[in-house]
């Protein structure tokens, strides 16, 4: 009786003690956290105070041992959007980049207030289209006001639109945040366009299982514009229209300098050939990355003679284009008169931008902040504001209609 007496205790020490290392270890990376951030930031306290930011910092961790290591991480994630999410400083963040994540398998889309899914799997496509109504029961509006104070890279309305729907599907920051009652399972609940309700269980998967599955999705497509076979980057590639009077850049990603500097002059190269006269910079749906890449372009499509530098050289934006993205596009306003159509970037032109980050030394969260604070434009806005605002409306999205390429393409035939 005494030995099992003893066996409990020893019990009891060991997991108490392993909690408390946990609380410690937990401890360790918030001050971590906390005065990395204040050496590194360049200006951290520029839309929460110092004393509320010590005052959040200090509450985490009086009850950083009641709480699971993923909820703690949600903590972090939401003291961090509170530095400059929606305020211009999306670069500060919790990503979530380095950890294993569980997602549903879905993809949402914010079109107006109403999210709908926009891909799905196989097995359960007769809900593409549908709006999400609830998850666990919990009115979707409820769990997305939740979300949407903790996602990252959210500089202002546009960008939370795009990152919140996208964190909606992660399980963990789901069951973190008591959402859902279990980690690999929930219950969706969705509408049709008819107004008729179903609940159905999704299981989540991790991103290894999830790109095995197949999917109902649409995919907006144009009329002769696709990526050409011989075309050697997957993100970035041209092609022409119009007997190549129109050239069409699809720019979704930076590749290195030198690869930029060969396909910039691929693209000169043809011009020069065909004397081509119009000119479209697809930036949509780019997520950034050094945007003296894109000057180095917009150097070599400056020595064309041939386009009309007057009326038709256009630039497409979405919610989706962000950092050097945005910048570009403002920067090929500027520099070859561009339009801009589409809708509000999901990153300001001016703002906090161009991204450091470090790691917290026992869980090894991933931790991004802002190096530089830039200024492109004399007015301060919510997005780089296009010339000619066309925002996604389900009814065309739904067929693969491209509306804002549409657009231009009829814009081309006016004289």
């Amino acid at each position: 009786m005494k030995r099992n007496i003893i066996s409990i205790y020893s019990l009891l020490f060991f997991v108490f003690f392993g909690y408390a290392q946990n609380q410690n270890k937990w401890i360790e990376d918030i001050d971590f956290y906390q005065k990395t951030l204040e050496e590194k930031h360049i200006n951290l306290f520029h839309s929460i105070s110092k004393n509320e930011f010590n005052s959040e910092i200090k509450n985490l961790k009086n009850k950083v041992h009641k709480l699971t290591d993923f909820q703690t991480i949600t903590e972090l994630m939401r003291i961090t959007q509170k530095i400059g999410g929606r305020k211009g400083d999306g670069h500060t963040a919790v990503p979530l980049w380095n950890r294993n994540l569980h997602k549903f398998p879905l993809k949402l889309f914010n079109f107006d207030g109403e999210l709908r899914v926009i891909s799905i799997v196989n097995k359960h496509q007769k809900y593409f289209g549908n709006k999400l109504i609830s998850i666990d029961g919990i009115p979707i509006n409820d769990i997305y006001e939740k979300v949407a104070k903790r996602t990252p890279f959210t500089e202002n309305e546009q960008s939370s639109k795009d990152r919140t729907s996208s964190y909606l599907v992660v399980s963990e920051l789901l069951k973190a945040l008591n959402i859902t009652k279990k980690l690999n399972e929930a219950k969706f609940t969705f509408e049709d366009e008819k107004g008729n309700k179903e609940t159905i269980l999704l299981k989540s998967y991790n991103k290894k299982l999830l790109t095995s599955f197949k999917y109902q999705t649409v995919k907006l497509t144009t009329p002769n514009i696709s990526r050409p076979k011989e075309s050697k980057l997957n993100n970035l590639w041209f092609t022409s229209l119009n007997k190549s009077k129109t050239i069409y850049i699809n720019f979704k990603g930076y590749p290195s300098e030198k690869e930029m500097n060969v396909f910039s002059e691929d693209v000169y190269t043809y011009i020069q050939k065909y004397k081509s006269k119009h000119l479209i910079i697809d930036l949509r749906d780019n997520y950034g990355g050094d945007f003296y890449k894109g000057l180095l372009l917009s150097a070599w499509l400056n020595t064309c003679n041939s386009i009309d530098w007057k009326s038709k050289v256009y630039v497409l934006v979405n919610r989706k284009t962000y950092s050097a993205a945005m910048v570009n596009a403002l920067q090929f306003k500027q520099i070859l008169n561009a339009k801009i159509i589409g809708e509000p970037t999901g990153a300001n032109p001016n703002g906090y931008q161009d991204m450091g980050q470090f790691v917290l030394p026992n869980s090894k969260l991933l931790i991004t902040h802002t190096k530089r604070l830039f200024r492109f434009q004399d007015i301060n806005s919510k997005g780089l504001q296009p010339d000619y605002l066309i925002t996604s409306k389900w009814k065309n999205f739904k067929s693969g209609f491209d509306e804002v390429l549409n657009w231009v393409l009829q814009d081309l035939n006016k004289k």
